[in-house]
C-alpha cells in the first residue's frame, strides 16, 4: 500500500470506512454464521472513531483507528472490534500500522492491541509481521440440549448470600493467572474489594449466577452476563463472563459439569448463542474452553514497545 496515499483518519472517510467493514464482516460470517449481521456499519464505525483520544489512518483500500482503553490502571492503544479492515493484499495492513502507530508512540502509547478476525490467516500475518503476538480470544458455540456431567456436585442458581463467596471465586481466577506462563500484571482486588462490587453492581436484567456445591461447600461458579451487542455479540447471546473454580476442585469435573449446565439453561430459556473470551497463556482456560465446543472468532494480538 505504500504507493497508494494513507491520510490521518478524518470524519468526512467514515462513509468509505464503513463500507470497508461491512465487506469484511460479510467475508467473516461466511467462515462463522454465529456473527451477528452488521445492520449498520456506520454506527459501528462511529463506534471507534468516536471513541475519546482515537486517531488513525485512512487508504482508500483500508483503515487503522485505534483509541486508549484503561483496565486496572493499565493503558492500551487499542483497535477495537470495527477498528480495522482492508481490501486487496494484507501486506498492506502494516503499512496502515505504520503510518498510524507513530502518533500513538509520540502521545505515550507504547502497548498496541487489535482484534483481528480470526479466519483471515493473511490478515494475523500481517500483524504478526508487525512483532504483535496472540493475546486472547473471543469465541462463540451454539447452545443446546447438553447432557449433565456428574461430578458429585449441586448445580443452583446464585442469590446474594453467594457474593462474597462468589468473590473470592473471582480473585482465585485472577491469582491463577499471576505466575508463569501467563505473568499478568494486573493489580488483584482483595476479596472484600470485589465483594463490594459483586453487592453494589448487581442487576438481576444483565447477570445470572450459577454455584456448584461439593459436600455442601461451594466450589465453583459461572457468572452469566447479557453482553451489549457489537460485531461479536448476536442480539440474542448471553456471555460466559467468569468461571472459577477453588485449586482444590479443579481436575474434578466442577467446570465441565457448570458449562453444561449453562449451556443448557441458556438454550432453555431463549439463547441460541454462547459468547466467552480467555488468555492463550491461560493453559487451562486455552484448552477447555475449545473442547467445550466454542470456536474463536476473532483474536486480540499484542505488541509492548520497545
Amino acid at each position: 500500500m505504500s504507493h497508494f496515499e494513507i491520510v490521518p483518519f478524518a470524519d468526512k472517510h467514515v462513509a468509505d470506512a464503513a463500507a470497508l467493514l461491512a465487506a469484511r464482516h460479510a467475508r467473516h460470517r461466511e467462515a462463522e454464521p454465529l456473527l451477528p449481521e452488521l445492520e449498520d456499519p456506520v454506527a459501528a464505525l462511529e463506534t471507534e472513531w468516536r471513541t475519546e483520544g482515537a486517531s488513525g489512518v485512512f487508504s482508500r483500500h483500508g483503515y487503522v483507528i485505534a483509541a486508549p482503553t484503561t483496565v486496572m490502571n493499565i493503558t492500551w492503544m487499542r483497535v477495537g472490534i470495527a477498528g480495522q479492515a482492508i481490501e486487496g493484499d494484507r501486506e498492506a495492513m502494516r503499512d496502515l500500522y505504520a503510518a498510524a502507530a507513530q502518533r500513538w508512540v509520540d502521545e505515550g502509547h507504547t502497548q498496541h492491541a487489535v482484534f483481528v478476525p480470526s479466519h483471515d490467516d493473511e490478515l494475523v500475518d500481517a500483524w504478526f509481521r508487525l512483532s504483535f503476538g496472540g493475546s486472547a480470544v473471543l469465541a462463540l458455540r451454539q447452545t443446546g440440549l447438553e447432557e449433565p456431567f456428574d461430578a458429585s456436585v449441586v448445580i443452583r442458581p446464585g442469590t446474594a448470600e453467594d457474593f462474597d463467596e462468589a468473590a473470592r471465586l473471582e480473585v482465585t481466577m485472577g491469582e491463577a493467572m499471576v505466575p508463569s506462563p501467563s505473568f499478568s500484571d494486573v493489580t488483584l482486588q482483595t476479596p472484600d474489594e470485589a465483594a463490594t462490587e459483586w453487592h453494589e453492581d448487581w442487576d438481576d436484567e444483565k447477570y445470572k449466577l450459577f454455584v456448584a456445591e461439593r459436600d455442601g461447600k461451594i466450589a465453583g461458579h459461572i457468572l452469566l452476563y447479557r453482553r451489549p451487542p457489537d460485531l461479536r455479540v448476536p442480539n440474542d447471546s448471553i456471555d460466559l463472563s467468569q468461571a472459577s473454580t477453588y485449586p482444590e476442585a479443579r481436575g474434578t469435573g466442577v467446570g465441565r459439569a457448570l458449562t453444561t449446565h449453562v449451556i443448557r439453561w441458556a438454550h432453555e430459556n431463549g439463547y441460541p448463542v454462547m459468547t466467552t473470551d480467555w488468555r492463550l497463556s491461560n493453559l487451562w482456560a486455552s484448552r477447555f474452553w475449545p473442547r467445550r465446543g466454542f470456536r474463536v472468532a476473532f483474536l486480540r494480538l499484542y505488541r509492548s514497545i520497545p
